[in-house]
């Protein structure tokens, strides 16, 4: 299903289910940075509400969006009160977070969510509803920047599952990712990941161009996500850019 049909069929539903209490509908990631890949890339969206949703209207959203993904329509979409992102606190409480390989959770704190409200905040766009530049006022670099880091540090410990296993490509992802967060800290530039691995590219060293552009070709299905990865050469990536992050962000407080 192409995406402005899908995001016509969301927009729809969420004007069904929550009416007068929508505000607006966000995108930010790759469809928003403008390298969406529709076989391989997430649909990310950000629904902001005036109040909580209801118990009976989480299941309805959570329902209807079991309902319409696919291979081809993969959906990631959080519901987040409009108080919550005026008064940004870390970890963000979030009314319903929905991943289309399974991970749902309703009414909890979370970790990733203010660093996607950041991202929107900087290249999101508004399908429908309040500007962006009118909601996402609050949500602070340093937010951003703790939310990256703890998500960073914690997916290192599956750099080395295959992606069957955990539900995405980890590797590549932690790859990709890691680039952004070193751009981000160096350059206040919020990436995709598709140009977070060509700054890697142009920024890191030469050693570790090979491992970057195999990451880039998984991302881009040039190569299956599943190829192997060579563990030690991975291991001393992780190893730099772990290093490379934390010693940057430490200067960034100063």
């Amino acid at each position: 299903m192409p995406v402005r049909k899908v995001l016509r069929e969301i927009l729809s539903e969420m004007q069904s289910v929550v009416q007068d209490n929508l505000i607006g509908l966000y995108l930010y990631g790759s469809l928003a940075m403008d390298c969406y890949n529709p076989s391989s890339s997430d649909i990310d969206i950000i629904i902001v509400t005036r109040e909580r949703l209801s118990l009976e209207q989480r299941k309805r959203v959570t329902e209807y969006l079991k309902g319409v993904c696919s291979k081809k329509s993969r959906i990631e979409l959080s519901i987040v009160c409009e108080d919550a992102i005026r008064n940004p606190r870390y970890p963000m409480r979030v009314d319903l977070h929905f991943e289309h390989w399974g991970n749902i959770f309703e009414n909890e704190p979370d970790k990733e969510i203010l660093s996607n409200l950041y991202t929107a905040k900087k290249r999101g766009l508004c399908v429908w509803g309040v500007p962006r530049d009118d909601i996402f006022t609050k949500i602070s670099a340093e937010h951003h920047l703790r939310s990256v880091m703890e998500d960073i540090q914690h997916t290192r410990e599956y750099i080395h599952e295959k992606p069957e296993r955990v539900g995405y490509d980890v590797t590549g992802y932690w790859i990709l990712g890691s680039c952004r967060i070193l751009a981000f800290l160096r350059e206040g530039k919020v990436l995709s990941k598709l140009e977070g691995g060509r700054w890697g590219i142009a920024n890191l060293p030469k050693e570790y161009h090979e491992l970057i552009i195999q990451a880039l070709s998984s991302y881009q299905e040039i190569v299956e996500p599943s190829s192997e990865w060579e563990y030690q050469e991975l291991e001393a990536f992780a190893d730099y850019m772990t290093n490379m992050i934390l010693k940057e962000s430490k200067l960034r407080k100063r």
